[in-house]
């Protein structure tokens, strides 16, 4: 007995079948056509007449009721009429195939269930689907070599985004080409001069910023005395044109000798960076009186050097 297929059905219906029979008795199953091509779809129905007072049971097939035959759905049951009690039944479902072939499909079974308790079983002949290839007419066919990949022309809209970005690109480059050679030139991108505080102003501004952070009353003296002789190097660099900043202390004071700087303030200036180096380098603790004399010391000296400056520019 061949597998029977999965999804019972109940019908509380009842009779004798007598629709799907051949003139010899037999019942079977039918298609809605002989054959069909590959990729169609086609109907395979049952016809069952059950009178009342009797339920039948019927099977469905699976989703491949054989190898090679696909069932698009469920078998569906449809009432095709009723007279005098009797009802006239359908079951209808889709098949399709994708290989060519002669397919047996298998027999659909129902339970009969009669009014006296009796239980008979039906079998209902599968038919044979014929599924068939697409014709080719070998008469006329005539095989061709395979065609190369077709190369469509490239689009304006296409390389628009390339050019976009080639553009781009080229900006870039040159802003930063123009921005280096600006900034050389002490300018600014587009071409301004770039306006610099005169150096007895950045002196003065650094030296007035280290008085506000109180570096060395927290007893940060070392930082405290590296910010001040850093100011009055740049300042010295800038006034004298000597490397103040790379220098010694002891060898930018040999390049200040012979400038015109007052006597007294030179001293002041050589103490005052003396305290500087043993704070810095020999771990020396400078006295309050000391701390509070370095920046105005300095101050003095930035202002009395510019001052200085002013009159000989006036005088000449």
């Amino acid at each position: 007995m061949k597998k029977m297929l999965s999804g019972i059905c109940t019908l509380l219906l009842a009779a004798f079948p007598l629709f799907g029979q051949d003139a010899d008795g037999a019942l079977r199953s039918r298609l809605s056509r002989d054959s069909i091509l590959i990729g169609d779809q086609i109907e395979w129905t049952l016809d069952l007449q059950l009178a009342p007072g009797e339920s039948a049971r019927i099977s469905k097939p699976g989703e491949s009721p054989v190898p090679g035959v696909e069932a698009l759905g469920e078998l569906a049951l449809d009432t095709l009429s009723t007279k005098n009690g009797i009802l006239n039944l359908q079951g209808r479902v889709t098949l399709t195939s994708f290989d060519s072939g002669s397919y047996a499909l298998p027999p659909l079974y129902v339970l009969l269930a009669r009014a006296d308790g009796t239980v008979d079983t039906l079998e209902y002949a599968g038919p044979t689907l014929a599924v068939d290839t697409f014709p080719i007419d070998t008469a006329t066919f005539q095989p061709h070599d395979i065609k190369g990949q077709i190369r469509y022309p490239i689009t304006f809209k296409e390389t628009l985004p390339w050019i976009g970005l080639a553009l781009l690109v080229a900006a870039l480059v040159w802003l930063l080409i123009r921005w280096i050679r600006m900034r050389k030139q002490n300018r600014t991108l587009f071409g301004k001069p770039v306006v610099q505080d005169p150096p007895h102003i950045v002196a003065l501004r650094s030296l007035e910023k280290t008085r506000a952070q109180k570096l060395w009353q927290a007893g940060k003296q070392k930082q405290f005395y590296t910010q001040v002789t850093d100011a009055l190097r740049q300042y010295i660099a800038e006034r004298y044109d000597v490397s103040a900043l790379e220098q010694t202390s002891g060898e930018m004071f040999r390049d200040l000798e012979g400038k015109d700087i007052e006597p007294a303030l030179m001293d002041q200036m050589k103490d005052l960076f003396t305290t500087a180096d043993f704070v810095k380098f020999a771990k020396h603790t400078a006295t309050d009186q000391e701390n509070e004399s370095a920046i105005p010391t300095a101050i003095r000296f930035v202002n009395d050097t510019y001052m200085q400056q002013v009159k000989e520019e006036e005088e000449e």
